[in-house]
């Protein structure tokens, strides 16, 4: 087997992918030309460093979304120092994502020395195949069989994972620069900004007992979390050609974002506190980021 372009073009580091939603001061609009506007203010001179940069525009301009890497360019902090709070934004929310470590990272106006925690991300509905047809684990769940054989499952859940938008566009990428057609070998996951071809496995899921469709003794292939139709995380049990690897194991793509972010001063931000994830989930991820030395130290 031979190793595909995201094997041989990963050998770079300080790969940050960051997310960024810059919204308007009330009665401000942010059209299209400011939101390119805010991408170059955060690219700075150096360019996304190996990320795609995409920049989209909130309903009535309320909000800009900026996919960016990061890696090497300080110039958030500079944006977030000079920008927020004054006449034409109001806020400034950021997930980041450090390709040497597993989950994304959700942070509010102070890039810096702000509050900082794990991401929790949500979905309403999973879909498994299983190998030879039989029901999923955990049988006493609704599951649902499909006319495709499928099992479906609708469920209100959440997890944290790792949302990396590495790709072939170089250290200096800016809006005009498109990354390649992903290798076919690489199974990409269409996302709201760019393919994703490498995901983290879900971590802390909710509710505990989903965890177990790729434990040991699952009969489980393929999982498909969704959000409102919408695949944001796939698991494949299967070989991975990138690394020449004939043996199977998980494979996940991620595809998560804004629309599916429960984390919950984000949703509360937002007005949508209906969607919040039981108290108990959240107090588990302030445990965990408290012990997570290496990530509060980013």
């Amino acid at each position: 087997m031979r190793a595909s372009a995201y094997g041989q073009n990963r050998l770079v580091s300080n790969i940050f992918t960051d997310f960024i939603r810059v919204y308007a001061q009330p009665g401000h609009h942010i059209d299209e030309v400011e939101a390119q506007w805010i991408a170059w203010m955060l690219l700075g001179p150096r360019g996304s460093y190996h990320v795609p940069v995409r920049v989209r525009c909130g309903p009535q301009g309320r909000y800009a979304e900026i996919q960016y890497g990061s890696g090497k360019s300080p110039d958030v902090v500079n944006f977030c120092e000079n920008h927020i709070g004054y006449w034409r934004y109001s806020t400034i929310w950021g997930r980041s994502f450090n390709d040497g470590g597993s989950e994304d990272v959700i942070w509010q106006d102070d890039v810096n020395d702000g509050p900082r925690r794990f991401c929790r991300y949500g979905f309403d509905e999973v879909r498994v195949i299983t190998a030879g047809g039989q029901p999923p684990v955990v049988p006493e769940a609704p599951w649902r069989r499909q006319l495709d054989g499928s099992w479906r499952l609708r469920v209100a859940g959440s997890y944290r994972t790792g949302n990396d938008r590495f790709a072939s566009v170089g250290p200096c990428a800016t809006a005009a620069v498109d990354p390649p057609a992903p290798d076919p070998a690489d199974l990409p996951l269409s996302t709201p900004t760019t393919p994703n071809i490498h995901g983290e496995e879900l971590s802390s899921i909710d509710p505990p007992w989903l965890a177990a469709l790729t434990e040991a003794g699952s009969a489980a292939v393929l999982i498909e979390y969704r959000w409102r139709g919408r695949i944001v995380h796939w698991s494949s049990f299967q070989s991975d050609e990138r690394y020449n690897d004939p043996d199977p194991e998980w494979q996940h793509r991620c595809a998560d974002d804004w629309d599916n972010c429960l984390d919950s001063e984000f949703l509360r931000f937002i007005g949508a506190t209906d969607l919040l994830a039981p108290a108990e989930v959240y107090e588990r991820d302030q445990e965990d980021w408290e012990s997570a030395s290496w990530y509060r130290g980013r």
